[in-house]
């Protein structure tokens, strides 16, 4: 009788050691899928596959109206998805690393595609701005995209090189201002106006952040204040006038200066709490022009309503989340700031876009992340994506992590 009680407390305590290793494998599996590089992968994955279905719903319009035949918009929408996530999944195995020995490289490849784009044999005018050159009917390049990695990958460079002479005026800010300043000036002569304050904006965060000193910026700021009143008073573009106008009151010229952003309007108006339905949108019937672009976020609210833009909203908030918990955890300075400046710079389009639509600022022309059509965008975005799980990769087995960095700045001195 002892042996058979003996074996029945041995099959007991092996059947308790199993179940206890099982749960405890399944934790394990359960912890590693909400590792930061997952979660980007899964939001990410997400909104593309969004974005392809938005692209289809908003093109077919103009396919059924013989506008767009056999729905070429969203061929090339997925044709450059396609790509960009090749691209992506290139740059996730590629050592970030390279990135820093070859940041001066990419920032004079950026300046030369932003002085090219400006030459009217090359560059090609669209909507009164040169931005794009062209090869063939279907697919170009959209320098200044470019121009926003560029920048992130040979700032983070500059900062990791210059650590210990970031407070200093020279290294610190003469430098790093003059160079922000060649990008955003060729950016200007395009003109894109948007995109240049985005690129500055992004870069004058990472030398803050780096350990450029704040008296500096401010005094900047101040010193540009008249600079600033005269263009606005006197120079400013007309296209530019008309936006901030069409901001301020668009029902003003409802069928002109302010006719996107009141279509915007009734869009998200019209989507209520639940949507009208995939598809059913009316407003991407030549209503609400760049309704695949940069009002995609419009369609989105109309078919989806509330519920629709909040779930979205919510997965851009999620991945500003995920790209901290990477620069957290980054085994160097060059991928702590690397990681700050890509992730800062979708979240903040993203956040852009989403203003510029509900009307909270003047319009700018920044596409939403991984939705919008726009080959360079989404080929750019994953890029920076690619990069980023690349740095969440090697934080893995990081023993130090590059968020320990000493901040010895302090604000005035």
């Amino acid at each position: 009788m002892n042996v058979f009680k003996n074996l029945s407390a041995i099959n007991t305590s092996y059947g308790k050691g199993m179940h206890s290793g099982q749960a405890e494998d399944f934790n394990r599996a359960a912890i590693r899928s909400l590792e930061p590089a997952n979660v980007i992968m899964y939001l990410v994955t997400t909104l593309l596959v969004i974005g392809i279905i938005m692209i289809y719903s908003t093109s077919s319009a103009k396919t059924a109206e013989g506008a767009d035949s056999m729905n070429i918009t969203f061929l090339k929408h997925v044709a450059w998805v396609i790509i960009a996530i090749t691209s992506m999944l290139v740059m996730m195995k590629t050592d970030y690393h390279y990135l820093q020995r070859y940041s001066m490289v990419i920032f004079i490849v950026a300046l030369a595609g932003l002085v090219v784009v400006l030459i009217p044999e090359i560059g090609t005018a669209t909507y009164g701005a040169r931005r794009w050159i062209r090869f063939g009917s279907y697919f170009g390049y959209q320098p200044s995209e470019f121009a926003k990695l560029a920048m992130i990958i040979f700032m983070s460079g500059y900062i990791a090189k210059n650590r210990e002479k970031m407070s200093t005026f020279a290294k610190g800010f003469v430098v790093p201002i003059i160079l922000i300043g060649v990008v955003s000036l060729l950016i200007l002569k395009e003109p894109d106006f948007g995109t240049a304050v985005f690129i500055t904006t992004v870069s004058f965060m990472l030398i803050m952040v780096g350990g450029t000193r704040i008296i500096y910026v401010i005094f900047t700021i101040i010193a540009s204040i008249p600079h600033i009143y005269q263009i606005a008073m006197h120079k400013i573009p007309t296209y530019q006038q008309d936006r901030w106008d069409a901001f301020l009151d668009p029902w003003k010229d409802p069928m002109g200066i302010g006719y996107q952003i009141i279509q915007s309007w009734i869009a998200l108006g019209s989507g209520g709490i639940t949507g009208l339905g995939l598809g059913e949108s009316r407003q991407k019937l030549f209503f609400l022009p760049m309704s695949d672009n940069d009002f995609v976020f419009s369609v989105i609210g109309e078919e989806f309503g509330f519920i629709g833009t909040t779930c979205i909203i919510i997965m851009f908030a999620l991945f500003a989340w995920q790209g901290m918990r990477v620069c957290k955890t980054a085994p160097d300075a060059f991928g702590f700031f690397l990681a700050l400046g890509i992730t800062a710079s979708i979240a903040l389009q993203a956040a852009i876009n989403i203003a510029v639509v509900t009307g909270s600022i003047p319009t700018k022309g920044l596409p939403l992340p991984f939705i919008s059509t726009g080959g360079s965008s989404i080929l750019l975005s994953l890029l920076g994506v690619g990069i980023l799980l690349n740095i969440a990769k090697q934080s893995e087995n990081a023993d130090v992590s590059a968020c320990n960095i000493e901040d010895n700045r302090s604000f005035v001195t």
